[in-house]
């Protein structure tokens, strides 16, 4: 801001001042204007920028100076105070608004407080302070002063400005303005032609900013001491002034003037209302304005005298009232009375009226009938001529008052109807068409009348009469007896339910109907053709084959020189007095054809129930007829029938012959046929009995049975009709199983319950390595285990022999120095082993049971023997016996035979030596070499199921036993040479290996095999609406009847498009045996169940494809499908 720059300060009074005397009370319209206490309020407005530093201390002096002279002059004013500087240049926020002071020093302090400074270069912004001080809060009824002090120009634009709406000075004064304050300014003398509008728009005064003055803004108080009242005087409604015609108003109207040119307010109020209807002001009032207010409208007034009080104030002083009194009259004349009537083509309206509140108009009527009326007239009648019958006018009356209150009577009123005039147009046999010709409109209803009936909408009779109205003024009378004459006559109605008299009657005749039905009698060459008498009839005529014949009045008639099996077509009708009547339907007959021949080659097969007889098609044949002993049946035109209900095993006699409408055929031959017997019970009694290598089974004959089946380990053998079956060629103490079925050609029985059983053993082998050692007293033997065997014998010396359970025996109580000799041989369930061979043994002398040998032992393997014994003394020395050669064996307790064979037999005996020379034979041993180990078993195969898996492997030469190792856990299976892993989860993998055992010892494990359970979940990749096979394929089976296929999948992935694609057509059945196939099935969405329904010839198998399913997707993605057998 720039030095020496003028200012301008606006003070803008808006303080509450009271004025002490010059009250005054003028008079407006019999209303008291009385001026009271004075209220003044007062705001400065003032520039701050740098440029009013020279002259900002003068503005501060004369303000206080004027501050002063206020309360002097006993003057209680409000002081405000704005500052303002450039909002473009020091901000939108630097106009401050300081408040409002009650008390004038603590205004001084505010006032010694303002500083100046900042601002560019001129002009200011004058407007915004002007803008802040305006919308301060000022007073009720107090005097608004502004005066704005600054030694420059003034810049436009506020910090109130919207983007498209800046407040400008030539704005902001028409703002003042409207606001009844007084702006006055005080200036630099220089820009005093820029200020003229702003303080002479609002009766404000000029003063220079240079001089003292305060003297100049004391006329300011005459404005808050002085004030003329405003004037007023009621335009409109006028006193005691009538209104309220329907949709008529009130504009209020009122003429104002001010003599201080001051904005007057005006308002009016209704009656007794406490709000104003409207508000308005208007400016330049010392010349006199006229106040128009929004129109009042008298919708919802009542009837009767109402008020409109006008206040209007100058904002300086309380308002002044005038009060005007008007009636509403909205009520139309009432009609006295009216009347409306009509002819075929004339409508006449009359009507009165009368008004109590302000008459009736000097051409009160109005009647309008249809697009036509009177006008308003004195006349009150009216009538309108050349009208449609049954048509409908809208009659308006209308009465009218002085004001235009109008009353309406509005009616549609209706020609009366003409009386129709009837037609027959049609008849036939049970309908007339009868049509209506008058000028009654299409809409117009009538009761027609049919003799003592009456005729309804839908054409049928009825005891009451039926307003109808019939289409195109036709109407087809319905139910009326063939060849009748019938009186009708009709009457109509018009919309408002003035009915006419009954047209005359006229005649109409129905049609005669053909005959109801005709009877042929046929023969080879002719047909004559009959019908009942019709009343009525004067003539039939009959039509043969298309060509028509005048019968006359015969109602029959024969049709000759026809050839057998030719067809022909007869139709008859009558005339009668009402004309020829229809046709009736067309009656085909063909003549009869000669009787067919006999039918020959008869066959037929049976069940237990049922019989199923067939024989050769018969030309010309039309039906059969079968008797079964006696009782002949109607078959219709087949060449087959089955007869069901029938006994077993009972002999039935047939015969059969052809029929048509000619006659009959002769019976053919009599033909026997006998029912199959019911299937035999299951046998019982079933007994299994082991040998070695075979098991003998038997059982019950059962009655009826023509045969036996049995099931040998799994394999059905057809037995013939023995009762017994041997199963030979099996290993020792191998497991069977066995069940058996009875059967005729009836059937076969349920299987009996399964008999398990075990092969014998072997007989036992010859014990060997026998080892004998002896006492004084007695002789012990020991030996070697024999497999399987139940107890043992021994032979003693020749004659007496022992049995024990064990592998040792004691012969005591013997006489020393006695020789014995043993044999020993093993029994089980099958027989004995051979003798061993004899060991000789003596007792010692006695006395010497000392020198006996002690834990003898021997070593066996399949190439050596070691003999070892106990020392009997230290120095002891021995000599041995090897199969008859002695050898001295030292002091060696130990005794190696080595460089043998396999299963080779060898004794021995033992003997002490000491210094008294050679003693007697103390140990006799007899032993056998091992054999050698059988080789590593071979062909190890695994059979897989879903949940088993079945092991099978050669027997191997000298094995005793096997060790099945199983997913490294091993198992003994003994001699077999199967072994079934069951209870496995579906698609796991398995691994297997086999070792044989004899008493040599154990192979090495065969190579190992893995094999996985098989899985009945098939998971497949699916296209929506993409169809996929799924193709069932069934292997070595054996016999149908105990095995159902199962197929389960999700049914929102998959649907079933064919059930069996071996034949052309889709099969979709839910449940019975698939048309063209073996299997039953039952299906329902998500199970398919099949039953093959195929014998299988004992001792065969049947592999192969059960069926192919078509399946279609519904999804895009992976489905799983599982098939099991059951």
């Amino acid at each position: 801001m720039k030095t020496g720059l003028r200012r301008v300060i606006i003070l803008f009074l808006a303080l509450l001042v009271l004025i002490q005397g010059n009250l005054f009370t003028p008079m407006l319209g019999g209303t008291a204007y009385a001026l009271q206490e004075r209220k003044a309020d007062i705001v400065f407005v003032i520039d701050t920028t740098g440029s009013m530093g020279s002259v900002i201390d003068n503005v501060k002096q004369n303000i206080n100076t004027f501050v002063d002279v206020l309360s002097s002059n006993n003057i209680s004013a409000r002081l405000g105070l704005v500052t303002f500087k450039d909002i473009y240049e020091d901000g939108l926020d630097s106009t401050s608004n300081y408040g409002w002071f009650a008390d004038p020093n603590a205004f001084k302090n505010a006032l010694g407080g303002v500083s100046v400074g900042g601002g560019g270069d001129s002009p200011e912004s004058a407007v915004d302070g002007l803008e802040e001080a305006r919308r301060m809060t000022y007073q009720q009824l107090s005097k608004k002063f502004i005066i704005l002090v600054t030694d420059v120009d003034y810049k436009e634009g506020t910090h109130y400005d919207t983007p498209g709406d800046a407040i400008s000075m030539s704005m902001e004064i028409n703002k003042l303005k409207t606001d009844n304050i007084v702006t006055s300014v005080v200036s630099d003398s220089s820009y005093q032609g820029a200020y003229i509008p702003l303080y002479t728009s609002n009766n404000g005064v000029f003063s220079n900013i240079s001089t003292a003055f305060s003297s100049n803004l004391y006329e300011l108080t005459n404005m808050i001491n002085a004030n003329a009242a405003p004037a007023m005087s009621v335009v409109a409604p006028v006193q005691n002034q009538i209104f309220g015609a329907a949709g008529s108003s009130l504009i209020p109207k009122i003429s104002v003037s001010d003599a201080n040119g001051y904005t007057l307010t005006g308002k009016y109020y209704l009656d007794t209302e406490g709000t104003p209807r409207d508000t308005q002001s208007v400016t330049n009032t010392i010349s006199g304005q006229i106040m128009t207010f929004s129109s009042l409208s008298f919708s919802g007034l009542s009837q009767g005298m109402h008020t409109i009080t006008f206040e209007l104030t100058d904002h300086w002083a309380n308002p002044i009232t005038q009060t005007v009194n008007f009636q509403v009259d909205q009520t139309p004349p009432n009609f006295v009375s009216k009347n409306i009537s009509s002819t075929e083509t004339t409508i006449t309206a009359t009507e009165s009226a009368a008004d109590s509140t302000s008459g009736l108009d000097p051409a009160p009527y109005r009647i309008t009938i249809g697009s036509l009326g009177s006008g308003w007239t004195a006349n009150s009648s009216y009538t309108s001529t050349a009208l449609l019958p049954n048509t409908a006018y809208n009659v308006k009356l209308e009465a009218r008052d002085k004001i235009g209150n109008i009353a309406a009577f509005e009616q549609l009123q209706y020609t009366k109807a003409q009386v129709p005039v009837l037609t027959v147009q049609q008849s036939t046999e049970t309908t007339l068409k009868a049509g209506i010709t008058d000028q009654n409109p299409g809409g117009t209803k009538y009761v027609l009348r049919l003799g003592s009936q009456y005729i309804n909408a839908d054409g049928t009779l009825g005891s009451a009469p039926v307003w109808i109205t019939p289409g195109s003024k036709t109407v087809l009378i319905k139910g009326l007896t063939p060849g009748s004459s019938y009186a009708l006559s009709g009457k109509a109605q018009n919309n408002q339910g003035v009915e006419t008299a009954f047209s005359a009657n006229i005649t109409g005749t129905a049609l005669a109907a053909p005959p109801a039905s005709l009877t042929a009698e046929l023969h080879q060459q002719s047909i004559k053709i009959s019908w009942p008498k019709v009343p009525g009839a004067l003539r039939y005529d009959i039509e043969a084959d298309g060509a028509v014949i005048n019968n006359g009045l015969s109602t029959t008639y024969e049709h000759t020189g026809l050839s057998p099996v030719t067809q022909h077509s007869y139709r008859v009708r009558i005339i009668n007095a009402g004309g020829t009547g229809n046709w009736g339907t067309a009656f085909t007959r063909q003549t009869l054809p000669n009787p067919p021949e006999s039918p020959d080659e008869l066959a037929a097969t049976s069940t237990q129930t049922e019989i199923s007889l067939n024989w050769n098609l018969t030309a010309r044949a039309t039906y059969y007829e079968v008797e079964l002993d006696g009782s002949v049946k109607n078959v219709g035109n087949v060449n087959a029938f089955t007869f069901m209900g029938l006994q077993p095993l009972t002999e039935y006699k047939f015969r059969v012959r052809a029929g048509n409408t000619g006659g009959t055929s002769d019976w053919s031959s009599v033909f026997t046929k006998k029912t199959l017997p019911v299937p035999p019970q299951t046998p019982t009694r079933m007994n299994a009995s082991p040998a070695i290598h075979s098991v003998s089974v038997s059982w019950d004959s059962m009655d009826g049975a023509t045969g036996y089946e049995i099931e040998v380990d799994g394999l059905i053998v057809e037995n013939g009709d023995k009762v017994k079956y041997t199963h030979e060629g099996l290993d020792a103490l191998s497991g069977h199983t066995y069940r058996v079925r009875a059967k005729n050609i009836g059937g076969k029985s349920p299987w009996s319950a399964p008999v398990d059983v075990t092969t014998l053993p072997e007989k036992p082998s010859v014990p060997s390595n026998i080892i004998t050692t002896s006492t004084d007293s007695q002789i012990n033997a020991v030996w070697y285990l024999v497999p399987h065997t139940d107890n043992y014998e021994i032979e003693m010396d020749g004659s007496k022999v022992v049995s024990v359970t064990s592998n040792s025996f004691v012969h005591d109580q013997l006489t020393s120095d006695s020789k014995h000799v043993y044999r020993i041989r093993a029994r089980n369930i099958s027989g004995y082993s051979e003798w061993s061979k004899p060991v000789t043994m003596s007792t010692m002398p006695k006395g010497t049971s000392a020198m006996s040998l002690t834990n003898v032992v021997a070593v066996v393997t399949n190439k050596s023997i070691m003999l070892s014994w106990d020392t009997v003394a230290p120095d002891a020395r021995y000599d041995i016996e090897v199969d008859g050669v002695i050898q001295d064996n030292g002091k060696d307790t130990i005794f190696q035979h080595s460089g043998l064979a396999a299963n080779e037999f060898h004794t021995y005996k033992i003997r002490l030596k000491d210094s008294k020379g050679v003693a007697d034979w103390v140990a006799v041993i007899s032993l056998s070499t091992l054999p050698d180990l059988p080789n590593t078993p071979s062909k190890v195969q695994a059979n897989a199921k879903d949940t088993s898996i079945e092991l099978h492997w050669d027997k191997v030469e000298g094995a005793t036993d096997y060790e099945l190792e199983i997913d490294g856990v091993s198992v003994d299976t003994g001699e077999q040479t199967t072994y079934i892993h069951g209870s496995l989860p579906s698609g796991t993998v398995h691994t297997y290996r086999v070792r044989a055992k004899n008493l040599t010892g154990v192979t090495v494990w065969s190579p190992s095999i893995q094999q996985s359970t098989t899985n009945p979940d098939y998971t497949v990749q699916l296209e929506n609406d993409k169809i996929l096979d799924l193709s069932l394929i069934a292997s070595n089976v054996q016999d149908f009847s105990e095995l159902t296929f199962v197929i389960t999948y999700d049914p929102d992935q998959l649907e079933v498009y064919d059930l069996f694609d071996f034949t052309p057509k889709k099969d979709l059945i839910t449940s019975g045996t698939i048309e063209g196939s073996n299997l039953n099935v039952a299906y329902s969405p998500g199970k398919i169940t099949f039953k093959v329904n195929q014998n299988v010839v004992p001792g065969t198998s049947w592999s192969g494809e059960v069926t192919t399913i078509l399946l279609r997707g519904k999804i895009n993605g992976t489905a799983t499908i599982k098939v099991k057998a059951e």
